[in-house]
């Protein structure tokens, strides 16, 4: 269970998952997940390759956490700037990965993912070093908050169908509490009609802006915006 649970956690994928309905491509990650927990370097690398030559039919998930292995196996032979790369591109094939199973490998390794995933989240204004927050490791004293915004639209097809979901974004918010045009990045959709209204929420929200002490401070944060249908009383 232990490595099912730790490639669930790498790939962004259902822990409900079964075996059976993965592809050879998502069979061969985890074969190289299990070979890299042995640190057989070699091997996990061997089986990886097929994923990302596009030799085996790969989905955009299965690209993306055969990269993030990929970044690891580089992490083990000292080549950070490697493990940044592939990590980064990890990122570019999936916004959903999850990474916190990498600090418990390594603290570097943790980190270089912290800052890769700051820079996908928050593009350029990652680099600004007036920028006081990655969204994962907290360094100011407040944290925004929304005080209002518009109510999201539920889109009327996909209430009719019975659909709900959650749309999970990232943006800057300024010292005003107010988001920075341009800074949006969804992170996780269900449904590309639950994006547009749930981006157009987060461009219209007003927010009490992040601080350090008594300082107003541009922050990069995570937003959830939840679609349910609601039973009639």
């Amino acid at each position: 269970m232990r490595r099912i649970l730790l490639l669930t956690l790498a790939a962004g994928l259902a822990a409900s998952r079964p075996a059976a309905s993965q592809g050879r491509a998502a069979r061969s990650v985890d074969a190289a997940f299990t070979q890299l927990l042995a640190r057989n370097l070699d091997s996990a690398a061997s089986l990886l390759q097929p994923v990302l030559d596009s030799t085996l039919h790969a989905t955009p998930r299965d690209h993306a956490a055969a990269l993030m292995l990929l970044g690891v196996i580089d992490f083990y032979h000292a080549d950070d700037s490697a493990t940044a790369r592939d990590l980064r591109a990890s990122l570019a094939y999936s916004m959903e990965l999850r990474g916190e199973w990498l600090a418990r490998l390594d603290s570097t390794l943790g980190t270089i993912w912290r800052h890769e995933r700051g820079r996908a989240m928050c593009g350029q204004a990652a680099r600004d070093p007036g920028l006081a927050d990655l969204g994962d490791h907290p360094v100011v004293t407040e944290k925004p908050r929304i005080l209002r915004g518009p109510t999201p639209h539920y889109p009327e097809t996909l209430r009719r169908g019975g659909f709900s979901g959650r749309v999970l974004l990232a943006a800057v918010v300024d010292t005003a509490g107010q988001v920075e045009p341009g800074s949006i990045k969804i992170l996780a959709t269900p449904h590309d009609d639950f994006t547009r209204e749930a981006r157009r929420y987060l461009e219209r929200a007003a927010f009490a802006p992040g601080r350090i002490g008594d300082r107003a401070v541009r922050v990069c944060v995570n937003v959830p915006v939840d679609f349910k249908i609601r039973a009639a009383p």
